[in-house]
């Protein structure tokens, strides 16, 4: 690192001259710009400026090559802004303190991600240095607009805004951002040079979980952090990890997909991601009981997870399903990690008194690429691998293959999915009817039906529907939900269930799907996740009358 100093230097040097220089001029042409952003690209790359060279290839994105429109300084210095804040913070300094040794959070930990918005480059500079030197990883913003959009973008661990700022002061900001920071329980600390009684009253009387006062005590300060982000990811295991096999659970399962399809339109980082589902797990409930089923499940997690990197991610999708989401790897090689979790699992023998057994599991997989708009059509699709897995003998790993997997039906042939709402509440049936009629199942058409209750759905006919789905609602006038499953259940094995239940009761939800519902929702809940497992249940062996 040290030899390159010198250049470092020369070059940080040379790009504030320039930047002075355009601030004389009236205009710079964008195609000027974009030959500037190429050449930092470049250079910064090639003397050990990685991040500086990252930013300059991020803002390129923005600017045409061959354009001749003229940008004036404030249009020009604010897409260059994280260019000037790279140069300002290197200008002179000696780099090798990155070199040095930092503490570290445990392996299977992210390294935190604390974001600032200071208008002061001086403090921003300090900041910055205390806190890398800590082991974290900090992104800047000197306006609003840049902060607004690092917020958004990056999903930060940590925000600090100082009070102080040219336009607004940072509550207004805080303002801003306040429901999704405290939706997905991101600290946000306010700081300050107005350290009296009076600012942190009014501070502490907003969302903002911390005032700090300048100067600040840095020693003070990392250990503050240090405790807060403890503190939240503590609470953010205890809402997002399933009790029972301690692997994540569906609600981290959204923001996981919603980070990493934003990774992958920014840096196309690809991910895989696979569907497991254990084979003939109903016959060991019936078999052996819940408490042998239970520990069947517990200990297929704990294969998963000795069997995976830090990187990924192991989930309970619902009952014996589990999802795993494998970043920066191919389609082949997680073929390959998933036959080992595979064989691993196999190779174990359960007991259940005199009893003992084996099982396996089908997996299907699917890789993130361009095409994919949606994360739910992602899930769909690692689905319909499984269950191509499913129909050729199960315990086996099986890439999802357009061509093979949905399935080609002519106009002659289009059939409808019929989906029936069964819901007394008339904002929810007008709700779920405007969405599911809008709804797209490869080559079908869908409609949808609405009851009010449950003598009213049963008394309709429902025998030539080839494939049928039912949201019924747990909780109805006259016959309850319960028995209204169970007389669906009386004549009608292929139907889709699933359950819109209040009921927070675990022994609710599995009475429920004892009697045989499919699935189940609890409100208030995502139409774009119920769009999701409709789209998956129908596909599966339930739903498709022959």
């Amino acid at each position: 690192m040290q030899s390159f100093e010198k250049y470092q230097k020369l070059f940080l040097t040379n790009v504030s001259k320039k930047i002075e220089t355009w601030q004389e001029r009236p205009f710079v042409e964008e195609k000027e710009i974009y030959k500037f952003l190429h050449s930092v690209k470049g250079t910064a790359a090639s003397i050990q400026l990685p991040e500086l060279s990252s930013e300059a290839e991020k803002v390129m994105d923005h600017v045409n090559q061959a354009s001749t429109a003229s940008w004036q300084e404030g249009s020009w210095s604010e897409l260059l802004q994280p260019i000037f804040l790279h140069a300002a913070f290197n200008k002179g300094l000696d780099l090798s303190w990155k070199a040095q040794e930092v503490p570290v959070f445990q392996k299977e930990e992210k390294q935190p991600t604390i974001l600032i918005l200071e208008n002061n480059l001086d403090f921003l500079h300090h900041f910055r240095n205390n806190m890398e030197s800590h082991g974290y990883n900090i992104l800047i913003a000197a306006t609003e607009e840049r902060a607004l959009n690092l917020f958004y973008d990056e999903t930060p661990d940590l925000v600090v805004i100082d009070f102080y700022l040219e336009n607004k002061n940072g509550l207004e900001i805080l303002e801003e951002i306040s429901t999704q920071a405290t939706s997905i329980l991101t600290p946000v600390i306010i700081i300050s040079e107005d350290g009296s009684s009076e600012l942190a009253k009014k501070v502490y009387e907003t969302s903002a979980l911390d005032f700090i006062p300048k100067p600040i005590d840095f020693e003070v300060f990392t250990t503050l952090i240090r405790n807060r982000l403890l503190h939240v990811r503590s609470l953010k295991k205890q809402i997002t990890t399933d009790k029972l096999t301690k692997a994540y659970n569906r609600t981290y399962l959204q923001d996981l997909l919603e980070r990493k399809k934003r990774t992958f339109h920014r840096n196309e980082e690809t991910f895989c991601l696979a569907i497991l589902d254990l084979d003939d797990f109903k016959n060991v409930n019936d078999s052996y009981g819940h408490t042998v089923g239970d520990e069947v499940l517990v200990q297929l997690s704990e294969v998963l997870h000795a069997s995976t990197r830090p990187e990924d991610s192991v989930i309970r999708y619902g009952g014996e399903e589990f999802i795993v989401v494998m970043p920066v790897i191919s389609r082949t090689q997680a073929k390959r990690r998933l036959g080992n979790m595979l064989e691993k699992f196999k190779s174990i023998v359960h007991t259940y008194k005199n009893y003992e057994f084996s099982l396996s599991f089908t997996a299907g997989l699917t890789e993130m690429n361009k095409s994919v708009s949606k994360m739910e059509d992602l899930i769909v699709q690692a689905d319909l691998a499984l269950y191509r897995g499913k129909r050729s003998g199960k315990g086996t790993v099986t890439i999802y293959e357009q061509n093979r997997d949905i399935p080609k039906v002519s106009n002659a042939e289009k059939k409808l999915v019929h989906i029936s709402v069964v819901d007394d509440d008339s904002i929810i049936r007008e709700i779920l009817s405007d969405r599911l009629q809008t709804m797209s199942y490869f080559d079908h058409s869908v409609q949808v039906h609405a009851y009010k209750d449950g003598e009213s759905f049963l008394k309709d006919d429902h025998d030539g529907k080839y494939k049928h789905v039912v949201l019924l609602d747990g909780v109805l006038p006259g016959m309850d939900g319960l028995e209204v499953l169970s007389q669906i259940r009386c004549h009608d094995q292929e139907t889709v269930v699933i359950m819109l239940t209040g009921r927070q009761k675990g022994k609710d939800i599995i009475k429920a799907l004892n009697i045989g519902a499919d699935d189940y929702m609890t409100k208030p809940f995502s139409t774009d996740e119920l769009v999701a497992r409709i789209r998956r249940l129908i596909q599966r062996h339930k739903g498709g009358k022959r």
